[in-house]
C-alpha cells in the first residue's frame, strides 16, 4: 500500500475518455487527494488534466500493462460494451502481476450478485461473472462491484423527443432504482476515500467491508410515468403533444432476447430495460442496503437532471 495512512492514493484508471469513467476521473480529481495514472491506447487523442498521469501503450500488451500498473493501489476499469473481452482480461492478469491490492472491473449496473437478475439477464452473469472469478483466483487483489441499476441519463436521453415516440412497459406506473453516471462517478470517488481497514469498535466504513462484493447506491426512485411528466415539464409540453406507446414488458423482453440471439448486441438493452422496469426483478436492489449515507451521496432531483438531459439532447441537435 502505498498510503501509510491506511487509506488508498495510486489510483489506475482505463476508459477515462468516456462517458462513464470521464465522471469518475472528475470525481476522483475533485477529491484531491489521489495521485491518478490514466492508461490510454496508443493511438488515442484523448487529453486530460495535467495533473495526471497519462500511460499510453497497447492493451494487447501485458509487459505495458504491468510496468504502468505497478505501485498502483486501485484499478478502475470502465469498458464500453463493444470492447472485447481480451482486454478486461488482461488488465486483470496485469494488475495481479503488479500486485494491485484493489480493482473495481467493468461492473456497473444491475446487481450482479442476486441469482434472480443473473437469470433474468444471462448476459450479466455471461459478460461479468467470469472476470470477477478471474480477480478472485489469481488471488492477489481484491474486487468491489458498483451497483447502481442502469443509468438515468441514457434511459431520459431516448424519451426527450416527440420524432420518436417513447415507449413504456406495462402501464409504466413501477417505480425503479436507477443512478446518473454524475452520481456513479462520486460513488467511486467517495468509496477510494474511505480507509482500507478500521476496526469493530469504530463503527465507520471501509473498503474490506466491500472485498470482493457490491456496493450499492442510486440517485432516486422514479417509474417511467414519472420520468415522462417530468421531461413535458422540461420542455414546456403537455401529455396531448406526446404519443407513448405502452408494451407488456415481457413482450419487450422476449423481443430482446431474439434479437440478441441474432446476433444484435442492442437486444440486450431490451432485456436489461425490460428487467428494471419489471416488478419484483431488477427494478430495486431487493434485501440489499444502499451505501448512499455510508458515502454521503444525497439524492438528486429528478426535475433537475431531466432539464439536464433535455439541454443537452437539444444541443446536440
Amino acid at each position: 500500500m502505498s498510503s501509510s495512512e491506511n487509506h488508498v492514493q495510486k489510483i489506475a484508471i482505463v476508459g477515462a475518455s468516456g462517458r462513464v469513467g470521464g465522471e469518475i476521473l472528475k470525481s476522483l480529481l475533485q477529491a484531491n487527494t489521489f495521485t491518478i495514472t490514466v492508461l490510454s491506447r496508443e493511438d488515442s487523442t484523448a487529453t486530460f488534466d495535467p495533473n495526471i498521469i497519462l500511460k499510453k501503450g497497447s492493451y494487447d500488451s501485458l509487459s505495458f500493462l504491468e510496468s504502468a500498473l505497478q505501485g498502483q493501489d486501485v484499478l478502475v476499469i470502465t469498458l464500453a460494451g463493444t470492447v472485447p473481452p481480451d482486454v478486461q482480461s488482461n488488465l486483470i492478469k496485469a494488475a495481479a502481476a503488479a500486485k494491485v491490492p484493489w480493482i473495481l472491473p467493468n461492473e456497473y449496473g444491475q446487481d450482479g450478485d442476486n441469482p434472480d437478475v443473473a437469470k433474468a439477464v444471462p448476459m450479466i452473469k455471461v459478460m461479468k461473472e467470469g472476470y470477477r472469478r478471474q480477480i478472485e483466483e489469481l488471488g492477489v487483489s481484491q474486487w468491489i462491484g458498483v451497483a447502481c441499476s442502469l443509468w438515468f441519463d441514457f434511459a431520459c436521453s431516448a424519451s426527450t423527443s416527440r420524432n420518436a415516440p417513447p415507449k413504456s412497459t406495462d402501464d409504466g406506473t413501477n417505480p425503479f432504482t436507477t443512478s446518473t453516471v454524475a452520481q456513479t462517478g462520486r460513488a467511486v470517488a467517495r468509496l477510494l476515500t474511505l480507509p482500507t481497514t478500521t476496526s469493530s469498535s469504530e463503527g465507520r466504513p471501509s473498503l474490506s467491508d466491500y472485498a470482493n462484493k457490491f456496493i450499492y447506491i442510486n440517485s432516486f426512485h422514479v417509474s417511467q410515468n414519472e420520468m415522462l411528466a417530468s421531461v413535458q415539464r422540461a420542455t414546456q409540453t403537455t401529455p396531448s403533444d406526446w404519443t407513448v406507446t405502452y408494451k407488456p414488458v415481457d413482450e419487450w423482453i422476449q423481443e430482446g432476447h431474439e434479437k440478441f440471439a441474432r446476433g444484435d448486441r442492442w437486444g440486450m438493452l431490451g432485456v436489461l430495460y425490460g428487467n428494471t422496469f419489471k416488478k419484483g426483478v431488477a427494478d430495486r436492489f431487493h434485501g440489499r442496503e444502499l451505501a448512499n449515507g455510508k458515502l454521503g451521496l444525497e439524492e438528486e432531483d429528478v426535475d433537475e437532471i431531466v432539464k439536464e438531459v433535455v439541454e443537452e439532447v437539444e444541443g446536440s441537435k
